[in-house]
């Protein structure tokens, strides 16, 4: 039987929202470190506009908020509920998008969901001197998401629901991870020369730590310093880390090629991942940085937003064209 579309897309949602929750947690995880180095205004204020950049809703946050504010900042990420894309509405929406397909889900994966929910208000409360909290706020979001994502790859049947659900945290990943390089690369180098020295490793491994992966990093590469060349390999190219881009393009590859064989036909989106998948292995971090570390990156993600568009036009709207 086919999922109806309507549950695919509850489904994959949801997962999605719930990466999202992790990813805007990481970035704050970023800007409280930023916030604890000693540091001229402009550093500062220039740190949390990048932050703000990474997580795409600098538009929306301008429009209500006019200045860039670390405390404003903090909160439009975590609790405003006019912001679609904040903590608190990523774990509401997910957990709306479940609900509606409780019978595709397993109870414990429903019981994770809503019980984050449900500690929420707990939680996440938003109080007088938000960046002395921000560290066990962040610790509470990594760990309901482990919790909630645990659960899925440890109950859920491994059926076309689990695709979507796989399906939505990657997506979300790679678009995330893309993201997050290329601002890093822009917004946070002072100036060009600044390539390679303290500045830009200090910069770099902080990055690291935004997606979790600083340790990760320095087990992949013994001891050795933080080179930019190093950077794009590990973050880019990397199939042992769980946040390259290259590791997000193969989990997308495998589902839809597994979706294309459950429902037997073939998919533009199914196609076009898998040319991505088989450019990406034959990259390197040289090559990378010929094209130019902004182009490929603008580029990956036009991509991976054309193969979302048929993906969801197929999945969701039934009609691709």
């Amino acid at each position: 039987v086919n999922m109806l579309s309507r549950t695919a897309e509850n489904l994959f949602w949801s997962a999605r929202y719930i990466e999202r929750a992790d990813s805007l947690a990481r970035l704050l995880e970023v800007g409280y470190r930023i916030s604890l180095i000693p540091n001229t205004e402009r550093g500062y204020t220039n740190e949390w506009e990048s932050i703000l950049e990474t997580s795409g809703i600098k538009n929306e946050y301008l429009k209500k908020y006019k200045t860039i504010s670390k405390d404003k900042i903090i909160f439009f990420l975590l609790f405003d509920l006019e912001n679609s894309s904040s903590v608190k509405n990523c774990i509401k929406t997910a957990r709306e998008n479940i609900r509606m397909v409780r019978t595709a889900v397993t109870l414990e994966v429903w019981n994770a969901v809503n019980s984050s929910y449900h500690e929420l208000d707990k939680n996440l409360k938003d109080t007088k001197n938000i960046l002395k909290e921000l560290p066990e706020i962040i610790e509470w979001i990594k760990k309901q998401v482990n919790l909630i994502r645990g659960t899925i790859l440890n109950t859920q049947l491994i059926n076309d629901g689990y695709d979507f659900l796989i399906l939505g945290t990657y997506f979300e990943r790679a678009d995330f991870t893309a993201r997050i390089i290329n601002v890093k690369y822009f917004i946070l180098l002072p100036s060009i020369n600044y390539v390679g020295g303290d500045i830009d490793n200090f910069q770099w491994s902080l990055m690291l730590r935004s997606i979790s992966s600083f340790r990760a990093f320095k087990w992949a590469y013994g001891g050795q310093e933080i080179t930019y060349t190093k950077i794009i390999d590990f973050l880019i190219l990397n199939m042992t880390c769980p946040r390259s881009l290259i590791f997000s393009i193969e989990k997308i590859n495998h589902h839809l090629r597994r979706l294309s064989k459950f429902y037997k036909q073939t998919s533009i989106s199914q196609k076009k991942i898998g040319l991505m998948y088989k450019n990406i292995k034959n990259l390197s971090a040289s090559k990378i940085t010929d094209i130019g570390l902004h182009e490929f990156l603008k580029s990956f993600i036009e991509e991976i937003n054309f193969v979302y568009k048929k993906f969801e036009q197929k999945y969701f709207f039934g009609s691709e064209t």
